[in-house]
């Protein structure tokens, strides 16, 4: 007992220790992993946003330039001009646009379109800073607040090149939280926008109202994208709208760690389950050295009871196939009788014969049946029979008879069965209903294989002192899985119910009692060919 003991906690330590090891490693490394795949995303998405939004900030710029460079102050403040030039702007899908401002370098008010014009008629901007700062720097973007429109908006104001005007835009912010929606990364996730004085100038996700320690430090000013994390968020922070605006993209790192957990919880499993095998496995062994000698006499016993079943049923088989070859005959003449009836009863008149329907169908039956009964003795003819007596056979004649059998079934799916056969064919001395019997098995799978509307090829020659003869189709062919265990008994590729797996084992069988090989192999061109080889022996 105590060296089972020892054996087991030897062979227990030694295995699982190695696993715990690796196991812990890959945890840590698909951790680190999973860590870089959060930054990497939390960057990708933070530059794609400030791009997207400077883009933005930039066409409609852009697009008020290109206004004050079409048109001079004469066109513009004629407010029918101005009108129409608005409602132009919204045809062009410009419609975070809410309104438009034309302004003189005094700060008055020449034009203007909108929904607001009772809260600005007549309104002066020449004491109101961003005028000042838009005629000193030609562009100014104001933040984002409320004003008398009580919605979040900002202001776009640019001023022609020789500063005698100034066109004034109000844009929507919505713009900003739609493409802040597509940048929140998980559930717990937020992305807003910041002034360089913390406040926002879009609504938090999360609804969040104040600024924690991070966030706060992440106002300081720095280039490109800046990431910092504590132990629940990552945050990644980037300057935009010319430094005046800084976009914040919060990732729940739990969120984004649904991988990682599911990983280190399979690891976890799997040690566990592996330091379980590893117990039983020990305790097994330690068991092995004790038990191998009564267990070798197990194994011995089994297998002389394997032996003795395995020749009984080689004796059954023999007794089967002495039964089926006695039967064949009689089934052949019931089958010939039968189609000679149904050739009677479709020559006579069919009115002049009472209960024709039922004979009909009666005859169908018998060959539907016999037909069924040929086929399972065919298969079982010849296997572990003994050689009976031997006689002259002309070979052609032999293929002629066999094939008048199959010629119906050949005819029915539209199937060509050509004989090429060597005239001066000598005869040969063996058993003629053996090589027959192996004939109709080939021909009969060669029909199985083409199905319908193909080509079936018969050929004899002879070299030396053999005989060949050549079962050559143009099916499928035969795959190489099937070409290793196509002799084998029992193995078939047919449908359950179709086949028993007999039929080319016991050709295989007869062709070596008579002296001769069959092989079977793939042609260059398509299908299938077999060779039964036989001797000539005087």
């Amino acid at each position: 007992m105590r060296l089972k003991r020892l054996l087991s906690a030897g062979f227990f330590v030694s295995g699982i220790l190695p696993i715990i090891i690796i196991a812990f490693g890959s945890i840590y490394n698909f951790y680190q992993l999973s860590r870089y795949d959060i930054e990497l995303a939390a960057r990708q998405v933070t530059e794609n946003r400030s791009d997207a939004i400077n883009t933005f900030l930039r066409s409609q710029v852009s697009f008020l330039s290109t206004l004050i460079n079409l048109y001079d102050l004469d066109y513009l403040k004629n407010q029918k001009n101005f009108e129409n030039l608005f409602l132009t702007i919204n045809q062009e899908d410009k419609e975070d646009l809410v309104d438009l401002h034309l302004i003189d370098t005094n700060g008055k008010q020449l034009a203007y379109v909108g929904p607001y014009l009772s809260k600005v008629q007549g309104k002066e901007y020449k004491d109101a800073p961003w005028f000042n700062e838009v005629l000193v720097r030609g562009t100014y973007v104001s933040d984002v607040f409320s004003g008398f429109r009580n919605y979040p908006h900002f202001v776009i104001a640019i001023t022609n090149p020789l500063k005698t005007f100034v066109l004034r835009a109000t844009v929507n912010s919505g713009i900003f939280n739609s493409l802040l929606h597509s940048a929140q990364i998980g559930a717990g996730g937020d992305a807003f926008i910041l002034n360089s004085n913390g406040e926002y100038q879009t609504p938090s996700l999360q609804k969040s109202s104040k600024l924690n320690i991070i966030e706060r430090q992440l106002l300081k000013h720095h280039s490109g994208t800046e990431l910092v994390a504590d132990n629940e968020y990552l945050y990644a922070s980037k300057w935009l709208n010319g430094d005046m605006w800084l976009l914040v993209v919060k990732t729940k790192i739990t969120d984004s760690l649904d991988g990682y957990y599911m990983h280190r919880n399979r690891i976890i499993f799997i040690v566990i389950a592996t330091a379980v095998v590893f117990l039983v496995i020990g305790s097994g062994i330690s068991r092995f050295i004790v038990e191998r000698i009564r267990r070798a006499d197990r194994e011995q016993t089994a297998l002389d009871q394997q032996m003795a079943h395995i020749e009984k049923m080689a004796n059954i088989g023999r007794l089967a196939a002495g039964i089926a070859h006695e039967i064949n005959n009689p089934l052949q003449l019931i089958q010939m009788q039968a189609g000679w009836i149904d050739e009677l009863l479709q020559e006579e008149k069919k009115e002049n014969i009472e209960n024709y329907d039922e004979y009909m169908g009666a005859v169908a039956k018998i060959r539907k049946h016999v037909n069924r009964a040929g086929t399972i003795t065919h298969r079982l003819l010849g296997f572990s029979r003994k050689i009976s007596a031997e006689y002259d056979v002309q070979i052609n004649e032999l293929i002629k008879e066999t094939v008048s059998f199959l010629e119906n079934e050949a005819r029915s799916n539209n199937i060509a069965l050509n004989l090429r056969l060597q005239e001066d064919l000598p005869t040969i001395r063996t058993e003629g209903s053996q090589v027959q019997q192996i004939l109709l098995n080939l021909i009969e799978n060669s029909l199985d294989a083409v199905g319908e509307n193909g080509q079936i090829d018969i050929v004899t020659e002879t070299r030396g002192n053999e005989v060949f003869i050549l079962i050559i189709d143009n099916g499928p062919g035969l795959k190489p899985e099937v070409l290793d265990r196509i002799w084998e008994p029992f193995f078939t590729t047919k449908e359950p119910g179709k086949g028993t797996g007999l039929g080319l084992s016991i050709c295989s069988d007869i062709a070596h009692k008579l002296g001769g090989t069959i092989v079977a192999e793939n042609r260059a061109q398509g299908g299938a060919r077999f060779t039964l080889t036989l001797p000539r022996r005087n």
